[in-house]
C-alpha cells in the first residue's frame, strides 16, 4: 500500500513537471531550503516553478502534491500559504489526485472569477425566480455561484483548497473557521439535494428552500468580499428584491383574474378545474401555492357575492326550515357549494353558473336546481326566493315522485 502510494505520488509530481516545462518554467523537483526565494520554516514543497512573463512580472508557484489516501492538513500548509502570499508574484497550491480539473495548468491563469463576476452572476437569479417558476433549475445556479464564492474566499484567505472537490472544500472552510456550524449544517443538507439535482434524479424544491439558500448567500458574500465591492453587492441585493418583489405581485394578480374568472363557469366545472390543479399542484410539490390559489377563488367568490348584495333589483333569498336543516346537516365543502349556487339564485333567471329548469307537474314559479349529487328545490315570487328543500339525487323520487321528469 505504501509503496503503491509513493506511486501514485511521483506519477503526479513527474506529470506536472513536464507540463509546467512544456509551457516554459523553470522546474526544480524537492528544492532544499537554500533554492526557496524566501524562508519557509524548514518546509520542503514537491515542486518550485518560476516564469518570467516578462521583466516586471514573476510567476513562482512553490506546490505541494497529495495523494487522497494521505490525509491533508489544512491547517499546517496554511501558514506556509499565508507567508507565500506575501510575496509578490508567488502563489502556493495543493494539488492532489482528486482535484477539480481546470482547462488551464494550475496557477498560471485566473481559474475562478472575480468577486465583480460572482456578483453579476448572483443577480441573474432573480430571473429564474419569476413567478415562483424555474426553482430546481435556479438552485442549482445558486450553487455554482456559492462555490465558487467559497473556492474564492480560501484563495483570498490563503487557505489552499480552492480545487478540492467540494465536500472536502466544505469540510476544510468549516474547521477553519469560514463556514459556522448552522452554516455548514444547511450547505451540507443542500450539497445532497444539488447532488440528486445534477445527477438527474427527481427532486422537488419549494420557494422557501431557495430563499434560505438565497439569504445564506448574501450573508456570506457580505461577509467575505472586499469592502470596496460592498455597495456593489447591496445595489444587487435591492435590485433583485425588488425584481422579486414586482415579479411576486404580477403572479398574485395573475392568480386573482384566474380565481376571478373561475366563478363565472359553472360550480361543477370549476370543482373539476380545482381538482385537476390541486392534483397536479400536489404531485410538482407545490401544495402551499394550491392553497394560497384556492384562498383567492374563495376571496374572490366573496367580493363576488358582496357585490352582487349591493346591487338592486336582486332577489330576496328566503330559507324555508326544511331547507335550512338540509343546508346545516351538509359536510363543509358540500355545504359552500350549495351554499354559492343559492347565493347565484339572487340574479334568477339569470345565472349561468348553475342549471336551473321548471319542477314539471307543479306550477310554473317552482324549479329545481342541480349542484353535483344534490337538488335544490325553489320557488319564485315577486323578486324573491324561497329555498324550499335541498335534496340529493336519491331522495328526490322519494319526496317528490319527480325523478324521470327532474333529470336537467
Amino acid at each position: 500500500m505504501i509503496d503503491n502510494t509513493k506511486s501514485l505520488h511521483d506519477e503526479k509530481v513527474e506529470s506536472l513537471i513536464k507540463k509546467y516545462r512544456d509551457q516554459g518554467f523553470t522546474v526544480i523537483q524537492n528544492p532544499k531550503a537554500d533554492q526557496l526565494p524566501f524562508d519557509l520554516d524548514n518546509y520542503q514543497p514537491d515542486i518550485l516553478a518560476t516564469k518570467n512573463e516578462n521583466e516586471s512580472s514573476l510567476i513562482g508557484l512553490i506546490i505541494e502534491i497529495k495523494t487522497s489516501i494521505h490525509p491533508v492538513s489544512v491547517e499546517r500548509l496554511q501558514s506556509v500559504a499565508e507567508e507565500i502570499s506575501r510575496h509578490p508574484g508567488w502563489r502556493f497550491l495543493l494539488v492532489t489526485l482528486e482535484d477539480i480539473e481546470a482547462e488551464s495548468l494550475p496557477g498560471t491563469s485566473e481559474e475562478l472569477p472575480s468577486w465583480e463576476e460572482l456578483i453579476s452572476y448572483f443577480s441573474q437569479v432573480s430571473k429564474l425566480i419569476e413567478n415562483n417558476n424555474n426553482i430546481e433549475p435556479a438552485f442549482l445556479f445558486l450553487w455554482s455561484v456559492f462555490e465558487g464564492a467559497l473556492r474564492k474566499r480560501a484563495v483570498d484567505v490563503s487557505i489552499p483548497v480552492e480545487r478540492l472537490p467540494v465536500i472536502r472544500l466544505l469540510r476544510s472552510m468549516y474547521s477553519l473557521g469560514e463556514l459556522s456550524i448552522s452554516e455548514f449544517d444547511i450547505v451540507q443538507a443542500y450539497f445532497e439535494k444539488r447532488n440528486r439535482l445534477a445527477h438527474g434524479y427527481i427532486q422537488k424544491l419549494d420557494s422557501e428552500v431557495l430563499g434560505k439558500f438565497l439569504m445564506l448567500i448574501v450573508e456570506l458574500l457580505d461577509e467575505w468580499i472586499p469592502a470596496i465591492h460592498r455597495s456593489l453587492l447591496s445595489k444587487t441585493v435591492a435590485s433583485m428584491k425588488e425584481n422579486i418583489e414586482t415579479a411576486r405581485q404580477e403572479y398574485h394578480k395573475v392568480m386573482e383574474i384566474v380565481a376571478s374568472n373561475l366563478n363565472d363557469v359553472p360550480i361543477e366545472t370549476k370543482d373539476r378545474i380545482l381538482a385537476v390543479i390541486k392534483e397536479i399542484s400536489e404531485q410538482e410539490g407545490l401544495t402551499n401555492n394550491f392553497n394560497d390559489f384556492q384562498h383567492l377563488i374563495y376571496e374572490s367568490c366573496d367580493l363576488s357575492t358582496e357585490s352582487k348584495n349591493q346591487q338592486l333589483n336582486k332577489n330576496e333569498i328566503v330559507l324555508d326550515d326544511n331547507a335550512q336543516i338540509a343546508l346545516d346537516a351538509l359536510p363543509t365543502q358540500e355545504k359552500e357549494k350549495i351554499s354559492y349556487a343559492i347565493s347565484c339564485l339572487e340574479n334568477f333567471p339569470d345565472c349561468s353558473e348553475i342549471e336551473v329548469s321548471n319542477l314539471n307537474s307543479s306550477p310554473d314559479n317552482d324549479f329545481i336546481a342541480k349542484v353535483g349529487i344534490y337538488r335544490i328545490i325553489f320557488e319564485v315570487q315577486s323578486k324573491k326566493v324561497t329555498i324550499i328543500d335541498i335534496v340529493n339525487y336519491k331522495r328526490i323520487e322519494m319526496l317528490y315522485g319527480l325523478l324521470a321528469k327532474a333529470k336537467i
